[in-house]
């Protein structure tokens, strides 16, 4: 349920920014005629399905595909000898068989594929395939696999594309970010108190509605047309044309309404197998992964476990910190961000001062399944440990964590403890701010607490382009590369355009560039939609106005710096004379367009927030139940209210989720215990108590309207915040993800 919002600092100097604007994709999508990729479909079209390992880790000894390939309605069966040697990989490394030939490497890695006459046939296909396998004892944490005995799962690292500093000795290692300031073994001796704990999450799956799909066919001329549930069609291209060994003009990936990624959908799952099969029978080829196969082989979240060490004096101050993250890429690489590593676990540091700091982030191949991206990769793992340990530590010297966290905060001028330098930071104001608006020190009745957690996210740069197009009808159009994937970037960028050029908003058009061959097709992520958006529009319209001064001057004589535009007419500020602009682009004789093309580095700025969760607990059952949420973010200028409390309220909801009851759990064999959502739980509407969330504008940001981003730190204070709570009603302290009724009991202090 939620409270309401409000924006307690600014109100809009604009006519259309800052104010509701409606989203052109809204009709589509709730009347059903939005086209999805999973609706894709073409004239006689096959599916192709794929065989899992049902073991963590085996020698593959034989595959015998004959029943399979005598029944009737099947095309093709690929094994991995058809492809042995070929591996692909969305990110640096290229380490994920297409299909594996000798060994499997978790439950759920590929190793045969069938193509049918419908999804049924290439199941039953799938279920006469026999093969042999030899088990092999598997390694199924991270820090079991970074242990120097370990069994190396990957022998041939070395060989793979994409490595250019191979280890000297073999290893399960892929990344060890380091990051040390001061002497902390100096810090610990100066502390009145040293408290250590670690702290664990599971794998959690994105939770997409939509599954994988791509379809794929090849046309007479050799062009390879791809349809697929992607957020990142440019990321892939690439690696496509590699792995194809064909040429990027070759290929032309086409776009589709999404039904969810936060980070899961941003690879070609499927796409060359079904190239090939495409290739060999000279059809379309569709792939649609089902959700037992989400959750056993899609790239989910890291699983983590963390410890940390602080040294604190009793009146507070913070004298070292030390953390130490293991982190499980899984099986393959393919997804995963390296070798720069998930560099948001160092938030397990957190946003305060500490001048002795030794932060260590390991992440390493296990016989699980490949993880990637989710939403704020890696920050809710590392805020996890250190809000938690923080209140951990408050509570060991007897200080209310809200006085611990405004003791120890940075502002201004000052690193935080992974030595991250951000501009115009207002920590302390959304701590203060949060605490007054969810009534933090109020008087509480018995088995109620409330728990404090504090976050940010920076704004990820990228390329971008636009074209603000003017017709001679008086009509004005944008074709920008940024196709939306749900958060309203098609409404962000109208309302810049609509500003620039003092019109209004409904006579704007906005087309995003629909495939990859009108354009570097760029998608969504790392929280950078409203910047690039606004900027790559806002540069396009000034452009476009410029475009239309230059001809207005050649035209009429006017002086270019003495021309208005708005209302679409340009004004001649000396005289006052008046012309549309529908007459000037009619005289040039062809429509006039403005340009801009940006490629944007990361923000110098970071966005604050501190959420507080207000819990109360059955102290014989340990069932808890969140009576209340509040939020604060302090941001830049929010361009649409509607899709900005979309994100905030999204993000929290997903948070929730994934701190009390979303998880992909793991048996003792490597396998999915879970695998369908009536096993999985995720939170509804039933779920979600009250909301209240504040708003903190300012007029600090990137690009000409200063905005900065607000899609994925929204998730990642909620469970700390929430095991703190619990710890301030019963003392009871949880450490593992997701917090339960259970382990809430097992935690309860022996003299309750």
């Amino acid at each position: 349920m939620i409270v309401g919002w409000r924006d307690v600092t600014m109100s809009s100097n604009y006519n259309v920014v800052g104010q509701l604007a409606q989203r052109s994709d809204g009709p589509d999508k709730v009347t059903g005629r939005g086209v999805y990729g999973l609706d894709r479909t073409l004239p006689d079209m096959l599916w192709c399905k794929f065989l899992r390992s049902p073991f963590a880790h085996a020698k593959i000894v034989n595959v015998d595909t004959s029943e399979a390939e005598a029944l009737e309605g099947v095309h093709l069966v690929l094994t991995g000898k058809d492809v042995e040697n070929v591996r692909h990989g969305r990110g640096t490394y290229k380490d994920e068989p297409v299909l594996c030939w000798d060994t499997v490497l978790y439950v759920g890695d590929r190793v045969a594929a069938v193509l049918a006459d419908d999804p049924d046939i290439a199941e039953k296909a799938l279920s006469l395939i026999d093969v042999q396998y030899e088990e092999l004892i598997p390694v199924l944490s991270a820090k079991d696999a970074a242990e120097p005995g370990a069994t190396i799962l990957h022998p041939e690292f070395n060989q793979y594309l994409g490595v250019q500093d191979p280890p000297d000795v073999a290893t399960n290692v892929l990344v060890n970010l380091q990051r040390d300031r001061g002497d902390v073994s100096a810090g610990f001796a100066e502390a009145d108190i040293v408290l250590e704990h670690t702290y664990t999450t599971p794998h959690q799956h994105q939770a997409y509605l939509e599954p994988h799909s791509c379809l794929v066919d090849i046309g007479d001329d050799g062009e390879v047309q791809i349809w697929m549930s992607c957020q990142l069609p440019m990321a892939n291209l690439g690696e496509l044309a590699r792995i194809m060994d064909i040429p990027e003009e070759k290929i032309q990936i086409n776009t589709s309404y999404i039904g969810g990624s936060f980070g899961g959908k941003t690879d070609a799952n499927g796409a060359y197998i079904a190239y090939l099969m495409a290739k060999e029978t000279g059809r379309p080829i569709k792939f649609v992964m089902d959700y037992s196969e989400e959750l056993m082989a899609s790239n989910p979240r890291h699983p983590s476990e963390i410890t940390i060490k602080a040294g604190i004096k009793k009146d507070g101050t913070i004298t070292a910190w030390e953390a130490n993250a293991y982190l499980a890429v899984g099986a393959y690489a393919s997804y995963a961000p390296v070798p720069g590593g998930l560099r948001g676990v160092l938030e397990m540091g957190g946003p305060y001062k500490v001048d002795n700091v030794k932060l260590s982030v390991i992440q390493t191949y296990a016989n699980l399944v490949p993880c990637g991206f989710a939403r704020a990769p890696g920050m809710p793992q590392g805020l996890w440990a250190g809000e938690s340990h923080m209140d951990a530590c408050a509570r060991a010297i007897g200080m209310d964590p809200y006085d611990f966290r405004i003791k120890n905060v940075i502002h201004d001028g000052e690193a935080l403890m992974n030595d991250s330098s951000f501009q115009a930071l207002r920590v302390e104001e959304t701590i203060t701010e949060a605490a007054k608006a969810s009534g933090y020190f109020d008087p509480k009745p018995n088995n109620v607490g409330r728990g404090i957690a504090v976050g940010h996210h920076s704004q990820g740069g990228g390329a971008a382009s636009a074209s603000v197009i003017f017709g001679e009808d008086g009509d004005v159009s944008v074709e920008f590369s940024t196709f939306d994937t749900g958060g309203g970037t098609i409404a962000l960028i109208a309302q810049v355009v609509a500003e620039e050029l003092g019109i209004d908003m409904d006579k704007i058009e906005v087309s995003p560039f629909r495939n990859t061959s009108e354009g570097p097709l760029t998608g969504v992520g790392g929280s950078r939609g409203a910047r690039v958006v606004t900027i790559a529009g806002y540069e396009a319209a000034s452009d476009g106005k410029s475009q239309l001064r230059r001809l207005a001057a050649e035209f009429y004589g006017w002086n270019e710096e003495s021309i208005d535009i708005s209302s679409g007419q340009l004004t001649n500020t000396t005289n006052e004379e008046k012309i549309e602009i529908s007459e000037i682009v009619k005289r040039f004789g062809e429509p006039v367009i403005g340009r801009s093309e940006i490629n944007e580095p990361t923000s110098p700025y970071t966005s604050f927030g501190t959420h507080i969760a207000e819990v109360q607990v059955d102290t014989e059952t340990g069932r808890f139940t969140v009576t209340k949420l509040t939020a604060v973010h302090e941001t830049g200028t929010v361009i649409n209210p509607v899709a900005f409390q979309g994100q905030v309220e999204g993000g929290i909801i997903y948070g929730f989720g994934e701190a009390i009851m979303t998880e992909t759990a793991y048996d003792e064999s490597g396998r999915v215990s879970n695998p369908s959502f009536a096993d999985m739980k995720l939170p509804t509407a039933q779920d979600i108590p009250p909301l209240d969330t504040i708003i903190l504008e300012s007029d600090v940001g990137d690009g000409p309207y200063k905005v900065r981003g607000i899609g994925e730190h929204t998730n990642i204070m909620i469970a700390p915040a929430i095991a703190n709570a619990i710890e301030d009603a019963v003392g009871a302290r949880v450490r593992t993800l997701p917090i339960t009724a259970e382990k809430v009991y097992e935690e309860f202090p022996n003299e309750r």
